[in-house]
């Protein structure tokens, strides 16, 4: 794995993480901002094989408190949304030549990274505890949807058993779901007090596993 590093492209800001496969995908922060934590990501994702383009989609902003980041989030539209997301597939194509692309992202940017997907026809998405406003959008997906969920997050898992997963059945989309039990939402973000190593790391196996699984033969 080659870190390419910070670079503009289109007018958004990226850190690309170079892989050696033909999987590659645009990596989507959390409510409070894009930071090095997205950036450690980005690197485990090169490292594994999978190009990696990490969006700052609040465009140098960072929230110190979750009404500012409510209030960022309010400002990313679904059309700057697509065109932050096309642009880093773009780079992703041009660093790695990689020939599937989808997103990735947590929290919010996992609820943003499942909206690109549909609104994009992208190869596939995956979402750690993230919702979006319109589960109907569910109809548009074209490939399929990881969606690791926290049997504590009192509002994104009710959301995706009763309302996403059930559109996904009616439109007949490829949806795998797991479900971490005693695990809170942003499990994955170290230094949270809801950090849960052992939920983490199953989680990330079942992420590699999953994009591995997206090479074309």
């Amino acid at each position: 794995m080659m870190t390419v590093g910070l670079t503009n492209h289109g007018g958004w800001d990226f850190f690309v993480a170079r892989g050696r496969g033909p999987v590659g995908l645009v990596l989507i922060h959390e409510i409070f901002g894009y930071n090095e934590y997205i950036e450690e990501v980005a690197k485990d994702l090169a490292s594994a094989g999978f190009t990696t383009a990490a969006i700052d989609l609040f465009r140098g902003k960072r929230a110190t408190t979750m009404e500012e980041g409510f209030k960022f989030r309010g400002e990313v539209t679904k059309e700057l949304l697509a065109d932050g997301v096309t642009k880093g597939l773009e780079l992703v194509r041009r660093e790695s030549g990689a020939s599937k692309l989808g997103t990735m992202g947590f929290c919010m940017g996992g609820g943003f990274a499942l909206q690109a997907a549909c609104d994009l026809a992208l190869g596939f998405c995956i979402d750690y505890y993230g919702l979006m406003e319109n589960d109907q959008d569910a109809s548009k997906l074209t490939g399929p949807v990881l969606m690791i969920l926290a049997s504590e997050d009192q509002r994104v898992t009710p959301w995706a058993f009763q309302k996403f997963l059930p559109a996904a059945m009616t439109y007949k989309k490829r949806v795998e779901v797991q479900l971490y039990p005693n695990a809170r939402h942003a499990f994955h973000r170290p230094g949270w007090e809801g950090y849960n190593p052992e939920a983490t790391k199953d989680a990330w196996e079942k992420t590699i596993r999953f994009l591995s699984g997206l090479a074309p033969m």
